[in-house]
C-alpha cells in the first residue's frame, strides 16, 4: 500500500516522509512513501489506479489546491476507501468541505506537527489493516484479522486456511500468501495471525475461539 505526500515545499515534504518512516518502521509495516511536490501526470495515475491509499495533501499548492485533488481523488477517481489527511499552516477545520470529500482530519504545521502526524498516520494504517481482505475467489474474500492460521497441504498447491469462524483451501503458495499478509512463520509449511493467538508453548498454539494447533 502507497502513502502519497503531497507538499510543494521540499524541506517540509522530507519531513513528512522523514516522519511516516520513522512509523512504517516502528509498526513493522511496508508501505512505500510517494512524495510530489505539485499536481502531475504521474500523480494523476496513482490517483485513478484503483488502490486505496493514503494521502497527505497540503492545501496550498500553486495552481491546484489540496481540495482539488481531493475532489479529484473522491469525485473523479470515485476513491471513497483511501484515508486523507490534510495539512495546513491554519489550525481550522473547514466543516462542509470535510464532509462532502470524507477528509479523515486536518493536521496544523505550527501545533506538534510531529506528534500529530505520527499518531495520524499510525491509526490511518491500523484502520486499513483492519479493513484488508484476502480473496478467495471471484465469489468469496475474508477479513486478514480473521485468520487464524494458514497451512501448507502436503504434496499439494493448496494452502488450508482457518479463521474464527470457518476454513477454507486456496490455490495459492505460502510463500505467495506469507508476502501478502505479512503473518507470522512458524514453520515451512505453517503462519499464524499473532492477533487471535490465546496462548503459545512449545508444541501447540490455542487460538482466540478455543481452536489449536500442534507444532511438530
Amino acid at each position: 500500500m502507497d502513502i502519497i505526500v503531497i507538499e510543494n515545499n521540499s524541506g517540509f515534504n522530507k519531513l513528512i516522509c522523514q516522519y511516516i518512516n520513522q512509523v512504517l518502521i516502528e509498526k513493522n509495516y511496508d508501505y512505500k512513501i510517494i512524495p510530489f511536490f505539485s499536481y502531475n501526470n504521474d500523480l494523476k495515475k496513482i490517483i485513478h489506479n484503483k488502490e486505496i491509499k493514503i494521502y497527505i495533501i497540503d492545501i496550498k499548492l500553486g495552481q491546484y489546491s489540496g481540495y482539488d485533488i481531493c475532489r479529484e481523488i473522491r469525485e473523479l477517481a470515485y476513491d471513497w476507501d483511501s484515508i486523507i489527511i490534510i495539512s495546513s499552516i491554519h489550525n481550522q477545520k473547514e466543516n462542509l468541505i470535510s464532509l462532502r470529500l470524507s477528509i479523515f482530519t486536518y493536521l496544523s504545521k505550527l501545533l506538534n506537527f510531529e506528534v500529530n502526524l505520527k499518531e495520524t498516520i499510525s491509526y490511518a494504517i491500523d484502520i486499513l489493516q483492519q479493513n484488508k481482505f484476502l480473496i478467495i475467489n471471484k465469489h468469496c474474500k475474508i477479513a486478514i484479522n480473521d485468520i487464524c492460521y494458514i497451512l501448507k497441504e502436503r504434496n499439494s498447491k493448496y494452502c488450508f486456511i482457518k479463521t474464527l469462524d470457518s476454513e477454507f483451501r486456496i490455490r495459492k503458495s505460502l510463500k505467495k500468501l506469507d508476502e501478502e499478509l505479512k503473518l507470522t512463520r512458524i514453520k515451512n509449511y505453517l503462519l499464524i495471525n499473532d492477533r487471535n493467538t490465546k496462548v503459545t508453548t512449545k508444541n501447540r498454539i490455542i487460538f482466540e475461539n478455543k481452536i489449536e494447533i500442534k507444532i511438530d
